[in-house]
């Protein structure tokens, strides 16, 4: 019982600390966020959350048709002449263009925007310290760090642009050899 009793008062004597501690990390947390916040203003994160949302918009439509001719395709309750019916049916009846419209409509919600806007907030607050998101901050708002902003879209474009130039035509062509090869072993 003494031994409680003595447990009792070693933690209320440090309990003061423990609570002192707790409101310098609430504060570092606070500091934090608005650090965060004004380096997602600077960067113009919604604009770019907005743009990303409509790419991935645009590539989920282009997928969209591909979706519907595999999902045909992997049906076990349909024949083959069935399924070439469907096909017909598909196109008349103006399903690929419901497809296209409907697809990727969850990259354009409210929720959405929150969730990668969140997102930035995660990752900024895991990888950098409050000071390194001011310094961040500071450089974005520098003439330097503008130019920044106005050209790294166009030069990663043109990066992964002349990447694609460049492999691109090989891994198509790897591709096409590799189905050619395997419809030629599974012909015989």
């Amino acid at each position: 019982m003494l031994k409680t009793y003595r447990r009792i008062a070693v933690l209320a004597a440090f309990a003061p600390l423990m609570m002192l501690a707790q409101g310098a990390h609430a504060q570092e947390d606070k500091d934090k966020t608005a650090a965060i916040k004004e380096l997602l203003s600077v960067m113009q994160a919604d604009q770019a959350v907005k743009g990303q949302a409509d790419n991935w918009q645009q590539g989920a439509k282009q997928e969209a048709p591909l979706v519907l001719e595999q999902v045909l395709v992997e049906n076990k309750t349909l024949n083959d002449k069935q399924k070439q019916a469907a096909v017909e049916k598909l196109k008349k009846n103006g399903a690929v263009q419901r497809m296209v419209d409907g697809a990727g409509t969850a990259f354009n919600t409210d929720g959405f925007r929150k969730d990668a806007i969140q997102a930035h907030y995660d990752a900024f607050g895991k990888y950098y310290t409050t000071q390194e998101l001011k310094d961040l901050t500071t450089f974005l708002k520098s003439p330097t760090g503008q130019k920044f902003m106005q050209n790294q879209g166009k030069a990663t474009q043109e990066i992964w642009g002349s990447m694609m130039q460049k492999y691109g035509p090989q891994v198509g062509k790897s591709m096409r050899d590799a189905a050619e090869k395997e419809i030629t072993a599974a012909s015989k």
